[in-house]
């Protein structure tokens, strides 16, 4: 295990890079005084974790943060290096900003002190009215598209959005959440399909599909826990086929979006408290980590939800199948609620880390004999 201090509270985590350095950019959530992006780095050969600079983040509170894929078909890590932030204005209204890292991020040299490179902010209409005021006020999540890197979903207490980056973030469609209704903390672009996207809604997931507007779901998965859905994550791999859910009654779930009266995987028992993050492994799906309020990691094997085969093959199942393990448990790592997980990208699939409330970033590794079993 290797850990870094972030010395501020901190909620998200994402990778960013590529090529032989595994890196993470960390954003704070201090109630006064600036926040900034932590860009830490792994250190793979004495499995520690060090700062690679500190940039400053001026617009308030990060909420959540996501780094943009790069371009389909493009050899180089570019578009990681795009970073969107929903962030609180405290006095002022909150609002979403994309921000371009600096150009050389070098691992192996002395930490800095910098400034991210604004490329846009909270964008307007296209309706023609400047509604840019309260069309992505006070957002608490944002994810780009895999399928299409230039479109951006926001989602909020009250309403879903989609924008689009070109010269400027251009808000494209945006729909009105049910009144009173409890959002997650995460929300899912399908891999294959650019304008769908999955929301925590309440206790149910709702899949929204900006082509036919945002107004009401056009898929929702209704009761996916008993208590409050905090993340809902597209398996990369399988076409849309797959999405694993967690919630605040601790467990993490695994759905077939073609049918789906029952979950056909469920990792139980999971946490001991609130479950806020699932992450599917990029390269190998069958590897999921999450993350809670019981201060706690877990890596789990979802051998029926791989890529490889041996998942859900059609609609009418009726049955949960357990097709779940706990590979391992980091209970070491942190002493507060573990709010993000991510993977490394880049030519290192078999990292992760993750991000307590205290600012506490760990980083770990696949199993030595879980990576070949995979392998083998």
């Amino acid at each position: 295990m290797a850990t870094y201090d972030c010395d501020a509270p901190a909620r998200s985590i994402v990778a960013v890079g590529g090529g032989d350095a595994t890196m993470f950019a960390v954003g704070t959530q201090r109630l006064r005084g600036g926040n900034d992006v932590h860009i830490v780095t792994h250190d793979r050969d004495r499995d520690g974790a060090r700062c690679t600079a500190v940039l400053s983040h001026p617009d308030g509170e990060i909420w959540s943060m996501d780094a943009r894929p790069a371009e389909a078909g493009s050899n180089d890590a570019a578009g990681a290096d795009i970073l969107a932030t929903a962030f609180d204005g405290g006095s002022r209204a909150g609002g979403v900003s994309i921000w371009r890292l600096p150009a050389s991020l070098d691992a192996g040299s002395t930490p800095t002190r910098g400034e991210l490179t604004r490329v846009a902010s909270t964008p307007s209409s296209t309706s023609g009215k400047d509604e840019s005021e309260d069309a992505l006020s006070n957002p608490r999540c944002v994810r780009w598209s895999t399928a299409d890197p230039s479109i951006l979903a926001v989602v909020g207490d009250t309403f879903v959005s989609i924008a689009r980056l070109g010269t400027e973030l251009t808000l494209t469609t945006r729909g009105s959440l049910p009144e009173g209704s409890v959002v997650g903390s995460s929300c899912s672009f399908h891999p294959d399909e650019p304008e769908v996207v999955a929301v925590g809604v309440d206790t149910a997931v709702s899949v929204y599909d900006a082509r036919s507007g945002l107004h009401r779901p056009s898929q929702t998965i209704q009761n996916a826990h008993a208590l409050q859905v905090r993340s809902v994550e597209y398996n990369p791999k399988r076409g849309g086929v797959t999405c694993a859910t967690c919630g605040d009654d601790g467990v993490v779930r695994i759905w077939d979006t073609r049918s789906h009266s029952r979950p056909v995987g469920e990792m139980a028992p999971g946490h001991a408290h609130w479950a806020w993050c699932v992450a599917y492994n990029p390269e190998y799906d069958q590897l999921i980590a999450s993350g809670g309020g019981d201060q706690c990691v877990r890596l789990w094997v979802d051998a029926g939800n791989s890529s490889g085969g041996g998942g859900a093959k059609g609609g009418g199942n009726t049955a949960v199948q357990k097709t779940h393990s706990c590979v391992n448990v980091y209970d070491g790592c942190h002493a507060d609620t573990v709010y993000g997980v991510a993977w490394g990208r880049g030519d290192d699939p078999w990292t992760f880390a993750s991000v307590s409330y205290d600012g506490r970033v760990a980083i770990e590794k696949v199993p030595r004999a879980e990576k070949y079993r995979i392998l083998l």
